[in-house]
């Protein structure tokens, strides 16, 4: 679960690649005065196993997500998660991408950081689907492209993820310094 040493590494790797990488979302303009990316300091205490809950209405029907430029991606609901925060129970949808192969889940969230300290569409969590549980780290959530210029399109958080509490963990906005 939980890996200090391994989310400090994969930060500075996508860093490093960010700057480098022809694939980088970021603009040439851009990466010429990229330092790195804006993160919350590691907190074990927004890494999870849970179990996904398929027993909810709904699941496997698509779901219209409308984007940052104004088209509509199409997920499937997978089914809901449970977590507790500072004592809070929270709850959130879990998607997956009908067009992709099915090898990872999406959360798609916004929480009491989104438009001061993240950005203001929301964040995202890719969770990988292995066995029966779930590992869901916000230490790894990420702003979707279209925070970093307005060459991309990107989902917006669908008002059923948008959490009740701050999820102090994962990608800041982004400044590029």
């Amino acid at each position: 679960m939980y890996n200090q040493q391994k989310l400090l590494k994969f930060r500075k790797q996508k860093d490093e690649a960010w700057k480098e990488d022809a694939q980088s979302p970021l603009a040439e303009e851009q990466k010429r005065s990229f330092k790195g990316l804006n993160y919350f300091p590691p907190n074990p205490d927004f890494s999870f196993e849970l179990e996904l809950n398929k027993n909810i209405p709904g699941v496997g029907e698509r779901v219209v997500i409308k984007t940052t430029g104004g088209d509509e991606q199409v997920y499937l609901r997978a089914g809901r998660v449970k977590f507790n925060v500072e004592g809070k129970e929270v709850e959130a949808l879990v998607f997956e991408d009908p067009e992709q192969e099915q090898f990872q889940y999406y959360l798609l969230f916004r929480d009491q950081t989104t438009g001061k300290e993240t950005y203001e569409n929301g964040r995202m969590l890719q969770i990988p689907k292995k066995g029966d549980k779930l590992v869901i780290d916000f230490n790894y959530a990420y702003n979707p492209y279209s925070s970093y210029n307005n060459n991309w399109d990107c989902p917006i958080t669908p008002q059923e993820n948008i959490l009740p509490l701050a999820i102090q963990a994962g990608e800041k906005i982004f400044k590029n310094l």
